[in-house]
């Protein structure tokens, strides 16, 4: 039977209306990830109005370098979030405990080992990428800086997954908010006031990251002593520490599910390292204007991957407790609302793209033109497909939340495969633009595949509640 109440701050999704269910639990992570895109959004324009378009230039191409390492915690969560959820719907909150302590233990030493390798190979990575002469110096110092909060950004996810597997949405809203607040003044007193440049920007961003991993710290074990008691006794406890919770069994679990999105997504980072190379041999101005546009995208692209996580983590306890007909109900209640949101962005990036590029650039610079109209062509061109990107993201994320992990991976790559190819095919001959023309070509096929998928439901004989 399904748990009907562990604690206040859980949501139990295997009862009640599915469209207010999915609708009132998504709308908080959406939230949380405008607050975290948002100082990102914060860096990108105060290092290119205070710094100009060869700093905005190393920030941006460094992002390519970070999101390798932030999607690798990505996945690694994923094994986390998925166990916790069907436990909790197979109504098993004993479970739950040893699921968020391994998970953490294994995102914790994931992300020490990432730190150190930036650390000493930062140059390395830009040079891989054909980042520019001029600007690998201050990339490099960029992306030292930022990743001492790497270590804080794998613990934060671990813990986001926990959370989004027990249907607590609001708690990472007020998190980020507080943290991007934070990050935003720091910004503006370390770049404005101190003027520490483009160190400052990645400082204050590892310093907002490391509160944001402490909070959720907090807040998650004072959620786990709500749900079920410890199973190892105090005495063991004090003297192991997190490790007495630590469950082998559990690890393996995880690691079934989370290894093949962790493989899915370093494979799709390395992917975006080669695109991001063809991107910087079109210059400094390209550089400029596609990190610029990927900001807006980014920000715009939150609220349908951040359904897709709601919906799978419904799914997740749906599917613990046996409930198929709610699935589907949910997915299309969640293809709806969001779908109506994506097409209100689609509006706002087809009718002002340069206004939104032009919030990154110094008006006094010379090559402001060129920034612009890369800018404008990348949005308006990704903007029109936001609704197909969104109803493929919600459809591949029943496969997260039930277990069907292989074809989640599979449409995922399909994706990724053909922006890849489109880019470093057809880019040295036709231009920039078909790097633009690409996601949206991904997005249709693998819509396609996804979609067909579903109808043939195989994802519907994964093993429910006895992960």
């Amino acid at each position: 039977m399904p748990v009907r109440s562990l604690s206040a701050r859980t949501r139990n999704m295997t009862e009640g209306n599915p469209l207010a269910t999915v609708l009132f639990f998504a709308l908080p992570m959406i939230f949380s990830n405008v607050f975290q895109q948002l100082y990102q959004v914060a860096d990108s324009v105060i290092v290119g109005k205070r710094l100009g378009a060869d700093a905005l230039a190393a920030v941006g191409n460094s992002g390519t370098v970070t999101a390798v390492f932030v999607q690798l915690a990505t996945g690694l969560s994923l094994g986390g979030s998925v166990v916790a959820a069907q436990y909790f719907g197979a109504g098993k909150p004993e479970r739950i405990r040893a699921c968020a302590v391994t998970s953490v233990l294994l995102s914790a030493a994931a992300g020490l080992v990432s730190s150190a390798t930036v650390w000493f190979g930062a140059e390395r990575f830009l040079i891989l990428i054909n980042t520019p002469a001029g600007l690998v110096e201050m990339g490099a110092r960029y992306l030292r800086l930022y990743f001492l909060g790497c270590l804080p950004i794998f613990i934060y996810n671990s813990f986001g997954g926990i959370f989004t597997a027990l249907g607590d949405s609001r708690t990472p809203l007020w998190i980020l908010v507080v943290s991007s607040l934070l990050n935003i003044g720091m910004d503006l007193l370390f770049i404005l006031v101190f003027g520490w440049g483009v160190e400052g920007a990645a400082l204050a961003t590892a310093l907002s990251q490391t509160v944001a991993a402490a909070a959720s710290a907090v807040q998650i074990r004072g959620l786990l002593r709500q749900l079920a008691p410890p199973r190892s006794s105090f005495a063991d406890r004090k003297i192991r520490g997190i490790f007495a919770e630590f469950d082998p069994d559990l690890l393996r679990a995880m690691l079934r599910m989370a290894l093949p999105s962790a493989l899915q997504q370093s494979i799709v980072s390395v992917g975006s390292v080669i695109v991001q190379s063809t991107v910087n041999g079109f210059g400094p101005a390209v550089m400029a204007g596609s990190a610029a546009a990927a900001r807006v995208v980014n920000l715009a692209s939150a609220v349908p991957l951040n359904y897709g996580n709601a919906l799978a983590g419904y799914v997740g306890q749906n599917y613990g407790a046996a409930r198929m007909d709610r699935i589907r109900k949910g997915l299309a209640a969640a293809l709806v609302s969001c779908g109506l949101i994506c097409l209100a962005l689609t509006a706002l990036f087809e009718s002002c793209p340069d206004t939104l590029i032009g919030l990154f650039i110094k008006e006094s610079e010379a090559d402001t033109l060129p920034v612009i109209r890369i800018g404008t062509s990348y949005l308006r061109v990704v903007g029109a497909f936001l609704p197909v990107f969104s109803t493929y993201v919600l459809i591949k994320s029943v496969f997260k939340g039930s277990g069907d992990m292989g074809w989640f991976v599979a449409v995922t790559l399909l994706s990724f495969a053909i922006r890849l190819v489109l880019t470093v095919c057809l880019a040295p001959v036709w231009g920039v633009e078909i790097i633009w023309w690409s996601f949206c070509i991904g997005w249709v096929v693998s819509l396609a595949v996804t979609a067909a998928r579903y109808v043939q439901g195989g994802w519907r004989k994964r093993s429910a509640g006895r992960v």
